[in-house]
């Protein structure tokens, strides 16, 4: 499932950032709160809305003037050659604010398509479907990420297994109805690793055993950790015994990985499976089956808390953003928490990451 950076939305209600201050305003926004100044937002308003680790390009007038803003942390920089604004998590007054709004009137782009939809749907079936949609290919935002180590490459990673994205808790609203009140979840802790692209991939391709990222097929050789890891774990061999092609999806972390957030000794790095696709079939094996096979293989599992029915342990999102604060494995403060349906048939999945987390690492 694709990250839609930019889309747009309705504001459900403003609330204060604080008791003492009346400068700025939280406006709620499905399960988001973005600092805006008073007499800029309305509740029912619909709005544009730029998710966290969007990157706008200064170029584009509407966003030059952001960074000199207060209430966005004068976020002008320059990232990989380009020159913007990235949008990411900032304490407001005592608030915490998530993302940037702006007018829908100021984008053309996505009221054109409105007016295309109105012609041949009512005014509320048109905000519904536009509201589906995601725009940053139209504004040119870009997806903000740590600096990627660079990598050589045999090419594209192959087609036939998915890329492993979900959807943070705030894009999920229906979470707590009762159609998911008897849920069971998966709680797994999420590990910060291999910074770009997020997961490796282990799996067989036409005639040989190949490591993946998710942009890349990586060549065997000398001081590949995603190779190593592989190889430490005696893979190739693993796999080709079972009978079965499966894709092993997972987080490489280590020292030199994401500025070792995680807490690895010098030189140390291990690889954590958090998902086996079988590639036969075109389906993930289910949560459970995920472990046992992972144990199978002799492979470690990233750490699992436990399997709980989601509103035993939480009745809102803010509970489940509460939960995600913690240790990760080697106790540093970890990047959040992973849920993941056992329903095969919902196969819904969401992550929850730690405000402290994002807020201590600029996101």
């Amino acid at each position: 499932m694709t990250r839609n950076l930019v889309s747009v939305r309705q504001i459900s209600h403003l609330e204060p950032t604080s008791r003492e201050s009346n400068t700025l305003l939280l406006a709620h926004v499905d399960g988001w709160k973005c600092a805006v100044k008073p007499g800029t937002a309305e509740v029912g308003a619909y709005i544009v809305y730029f998710e966290i680790n969007s990157f706008l390009l200064a170029k584009d007038t509407r966003f030059a003037e952001l960074g000199k803003s207060n209430s966005h942390n004068g976020n002008l920089i320059t990232w990989n050659g380009q020159f913007g604004f990235h949008v990411r998590s900032t304490k407001q007054e005592v608030a915490l604010s998530q993302g940037l709004i702006m007018p829908l009137a100021s984008f053309p782009e996505i009221t054109k398509v409105i007016a295309e939809l109105e012609e041949n749907n009512t005014k509320e079936k048109a905000m519904q479907k536009v509201m589906g949609m995601s725009f940053e290919a139209e504004l040119k935002v870009l997806k903000w990420e740590h600096a990627p180590a660079t990598e050589n490459s045999l090419g594209q990673p192959p087609s036939f297994f998915p890329a492993t994205k979900i959807k943070r808790v705030q894009n999920c609203p229906n979470l707590f109805t009762p159609k998911y009140k008897d849920a069971v979840y998966q709680e797994s802790v999420k590990l910060n690793g291999s910074a770009k692209p997020s997961t490796s991939s282990i799996v067989p391709l036409p005639g040989r055993f190949g490591v993946c990222t998710s942009n890349n097929d990586l060549p065997e050789k000398p001081g590949c950790h995603f190779w190593e890891a592989a190889l430490f774990y005696g893979l190739p061999k693993k796999l080709a015994s079972l009978g079965q092609n499966l894709a092993i999806q997972g987080e490489l972390c280590g020292f030199s990985i994401c500025q070792n957030r995680e807490g690895f000794a010098v030189g140390k790095y291990d690889f954590y499976v958090y998902r086996i696709f079988d590639i036969d079939t075109q389906a993930a094996l289910g949560p459970r089956e995920t472990e046992q096979k992972a144990q199978q293989l002799g492979l470690k599992h990233v750490p699992v808390n436990g399997y709980f029915r989601l509103h035993d342990i939480a009745t809102s999102r803010e509970d489940l953003l509460q939960r995600a604060e913690g240790a990760g494995i080697f106790g540093k403060p970890r990047e959040g928490l992973v849920y993941k349906n056992l329903n095969l048939e919902d196969g819904r999945s969401f992550k929850v990451i730690s405000n402290a987390y994002l807020i201590g690492n600029g996101e």
